[in-house]
Protein backbone atom coordinates (compact mmCIF):
# COMPACT_ATOMS: atom_id res chain seq x y z
CA UNK A 1 0.00 0.00 0.00
CA UNK A 2 2.82 2.61 0.89
CA UNK A 3 4.32 1.79 -2.67
CA UNK A 4 1.61 2.97 -4.17
CA UNK A 5 0.89 5.95 -2.33
CA UNK A 6 4.48 6.66 -2.77
CA UNK A 7 4.16 6.28 -6.60
CA UNK A 8 1.07 7.66 -7.21
CA UNK A 9 2.58 10.81 -5.24
CA UNK A 10 5.52 10.69 -7.23
CA UNK A 11 3.19 10.82 -10.40
CA UNK A 12 1.32 13.63 -9.21
CA UNK A 13 4.62 15.50 -8.96
CA UNK A 14 5.41 14.93 -12.55
CA UNK A 15 1.95 15.82 -13.95
CA UNK A 16 1.95 18.89 -12.43
CA UNK A 17 5.84 19.45 -13.68
CA UNK A 18 4.47 18.72 -16.91
CA UNK A 19 1.41 20.78 -17.46
CA UNK A 20 3.64 23.90 -16.19
CA UNK A 21 6.19 23.47 -18.98
CA UNK A 22 3.06 22.75 -21.38
CA UNK A 23 0.95 25.59 -20.73
CA UNK A 24 3.78 28.53 -20.30
CA UNK A 25 5.17 27.37 -23.29
CA UNK A 26 2.24 27.85 -24.99
CA UNK A 27 1.42 31.06 -23.81
CA UNK A 28 5.19 31.99 -24.41
CA UNK A 29 5.35 30.79 -27.93
CA UNK A 30 2.24 33.83 -28.61
CA UNK A 31 4.99 36.35 -27.48
CA UNK A 32 8.23 35.66 -28.73
CA UNK A 33 9.13 39.67 -28.01
CA UNK A 34 9.39 39.06 -24.23
CA UNK A 35 12.41 39.08 -23.02
CA UNK A 36 14.51 37.04 -19.88
CA UNK A 37 15.60 39.19 -16.66
CA UNK A 38 19.36 39.56 -15.97
CA UNK A 39 20.68 38.90 -13.50
CA UNK A 40 20.64 35.61 -11.00
CA UNK A 41 18.59 33.19 -11.17
CA UNK A 42 16.77 31.11 -8.68
CA UNK A 43 17.36 27.17 -9.43
CA UNK A 44 14.90 25.49 -11.63
CA UNK A 45 13.17 24.24 -8.51
CA UNK A 46 12.86 24.30 -4.67
CA UNK A 47 10.95 23.11 -2.15
CA UNK A 48 9.39 25.79 0.19
CA UNK A 49 7.53 26.32 3.89
CA UNK A 50 4.08 23.80 3.95
CA UNK A 51 5.09 21.39 1.08
CA UNK A 52 4.80 24.28 -1.27
CA UNK A 53 7.37 24.05 -5.03
CA UNK A 54 8.66 27.01 -6.68
CA UNK A 55 9.36 26.35 -10.12
CA UNK A 56 11.20 27.99 -12.81
CA UNK A 57 10.92 26.50 -16.17
CA UNK A 58 13.11 28.19 -18.98
CA UNK A 59 11.55 28.81 -22.38
CA UNK A 60 12.96 27.11 -24.75
CA UNK A 61 12.36 29.88 -27.54
CA UNK A 62 14.52 32.40 -25.28
CA UNK A 63 11.24 34.22 -23.74
CA UNK A 64 10.04 34.47 -20.37
CA UNK A 65 11.10 31.89 -17.69
CA UNK A 66 7.79 30.03 -16.64
CA UNK A 67 7.12 30.43 -12.95
CA UNK A 68 5.15 29.02 -10.62
CA UNK A 69 4.57 27.46 -7.10
CA UNK A 70 2.55 24.29 -6.99
CA UNK A 71 0.94 21.85 -4.20
CA UNK A 72 0.13 18.28 -4.65
CA UNK A 73 -3.41 17.54 -3.10
CA UNK A 74 -4.06 15.67 -0.27
CA UNK A 75 -4.37 12.04 -1.41
CA UNK A 76 -6.00 10.62 1.82
CA UNK A 77 -8.91 13.37 0.67
CA UNK A 78 -8.75 14.02 -2.81
CA UNK A 79 -10.03 12.24 -5.59
CA UNK A 80 -7.25 10.43 -7.62
CA UNK A 81 -8.19 12.64 -10.53
CA UNK A 82 -6.97 16.00 -8.48
CA UNK A 83 -3.41 16.60 -9.01
CA UNK A 84 -2.83 19.81 -6.77
CA UNK A 85 -3.40 23.83 -7.57
CA UNK A 86 -0.65 26.18 -8.99
CA UNK A 87 -0.34 29.57 -9.07
CA UNK A 88 1.97 30.69 -11.48
CA UNK A 89 2.84 34.34 -12.89
CA UNK A 90 1.71 36.11 -15.91
CA UNK A 91 1.57 39.41 -17.68
CA UNK A 92 -0.36 41.99 -14.86
CA UNK A 93 0.07 39.42 -12.33
CA UNK A 94 -0.80 35.97 -10.94
CA UNK A 95 -2.89 33.51 -11.77
CA UNK A 96 -4.67 30.33 -10.09
CA UNK A 97 -4.82 26.88 -11.96
CA UNK A 98 -6.24 23.78 -10.92
CA UNK A 99 -4.22 20.78 -12.12
CA UNK A 100 -5.57 17.45 -12.91
CA UNK A 101 -4.24 14.09 -14.36
CA UNK A 102 -7.73 13.54 -16.25
CA UNK A 103 -7.86 15.83 -19.57
CA UNK A 104 -11.26 18.21 -20.24
CA UNK A 105 -11.81 19.08 -24.33
CA UNK A 106 -9.83 22.22 -24.45
CA UNK A 107 -13.78 23.93 -25.02
CA UNK A 108 -15.16 22.79 -21.90
CA UNK A 109 -16.23 25.35 -19.03
CA UNK A 110 -16.23 23.67 -15.70
CA UNK A 111 -17.98 24.80 -12.57
CA UNK A 112 -15.81 25.48 -9.81
CA UNK A 113 -16.44 25.59 -6.10
CA UNK A 114 -13.61 26.72 -3.56
CA UNK A 115 -13.86 26.76 -0.01
CA UNK A 116 -16.04 25.21 2.85
CA UNK A 117 -19.78 25.39 2.52
CA UNK A 118 -21.28 28.69 4.01
CA UNK A 119 -17.91 30.59 2.52
CA UNK A 120 -17.63 29.07 -0.93
CA UNK A 121 -16.34 30.82 -4.05
CA UNK A 122 -17.57 29.94 -7.66
CA UNK A 123 -15.67 30.79 -10.69
CA UNK A 124 -16.43 29.21 -14.01
CA UNK A 125 -13.30 28.45 -15.42
CA UNK A 126 -11.14 27.95 -18.79
CA UNK A 127 -8.97 25.25 -19.98
CA UNK A 128 -5.01 25.76 -20.80
CA UNK A 129 -3.42 22.96 -23.12
CA UNK A 130 -2.57 20.32 -23.07
CA UNK A 131 -6.62 20.19 -20.86
CA UNK A 132 -5.43 19.06 -17.17
CA UNK A 133 -5.16 22.40 -16.33
CA UNK A 134 -8.09 24.56 -15.08
CA UNK A 135 -7.81 28.09 -15.22
CA UNK A 136 -9.76 30.29 -13.12
CA UNK A 137 -10.44 34.28 -13.67
CA UNK A 138 -9.37 36.83 -12.05
CA UNK A 139 -5.96 37.41 -10.14
CA UNK A 140 -4.65 34.82 -7.52
CA UNK A 141 -3.43 37.28 -5.35
CA UNK A 142 -7.12 38.64 -4.22
CA UNK A 143 -7.61 35.23 -3.18
CA UNK A 144 -4.19 34.46 -1.47
CA UNK A 145 -4.61 37.56 0.57
CA UNK A 146 -8.38 37.18 1.39
CA UNK A 147 -10.40 34.42 1.33
CA UNK A 148 -7.97 32.15 1.59
CA UNK A 149 -5.46 33.99 4.55
CA UNK A 150 -7.47 32.06 7.30
CA UNK A 151 -8.12 28.41 6.07
CA UNK A 152 -5.91 25.44 6.85
CA UNK A 153 -7.25 23.83 3.81
CA UNK A 154 -8.70 24.78 0.55
CA UNK A 155 -11.91 22.62 -0.69
CA UNK A 156 -12.10 22.05 -4.45
CA UNK A 157 -15.03 20.79 -6.00
CA UNK A 158 -14.84 20.89 -10.05
CA UNK A 159 -18.53 20.30 -12.26
CA UNK A 160 -18.97 19.53 -15.58
CA UNK A 161 -21.73 17.84 -17.15
CA UNK A 162 -20.59 14.70 -16.85
CA UNK A 163 -18.80 14.17 -13.70
CA UNK A 164 -17.55 16.05 -10.15
CA UNK A 165 -14.01 15.74 -8.92
CA UNK A 166 -13.58 16.77 -5.44
CA UNK A 167 -10.04 17.52 -3.45
CA UNK A 168 -7.96 19.23 -0.66
CA UNK A 169 -4.93 21.11 -0.80
CA UNK A 170 -3.21 22.24 2.50
CA UNK A 171 -2.20 26.28 2.82
CA UNK A 172 -0.03 26.00 5.14
CA UNK A 173 3.03 28.26 4.26
CA UNK A 174 1.13 29.38 0.82
CA UNK A 175 1.76 33.10 1.92
CA UNK A 176 5.16 33.01 2.57
CA UNK A 177 5.37 31.12 -1.01
CA UNK A 178 3.17 33.79 -2.76
CA UNK A 179 5.79 36.30 -1.58
CA UNK A 180 8.30 34.18 -3.07
CA UNK A 181 6.44 34.07 -6.57
CA UNK A 182 5.49 38.08 -6.40
CA UNK A 183 9.01 38.56 -6.10
CA UNK A 184 10.36 36.20 -8.77
CA UNK A 185 7.03 37.68 -11.10
CA UNK A 186 8.55 40.99 -10.51
CA UNK A 187 11.65 40.63 -12.23
CA UNK A 188 9.98 39.16 -15.49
Amino acid sequence: MKMSVARYFSLLLVAIFVVAIATMSAVNAANPDTGRAGGAERPLSSELAGGWHFVRTPNPHGGTDAISIMHTAETSRSDLELAGLMIRCREGGTEPVIVLLRAFPLRARPHVVLGKPGSETQFEATIAPPGTAILLSGDATTLVNGAWQAQNDLFIRINDDQTTIRGVVALAGLQAAFKVLLASCSTQ
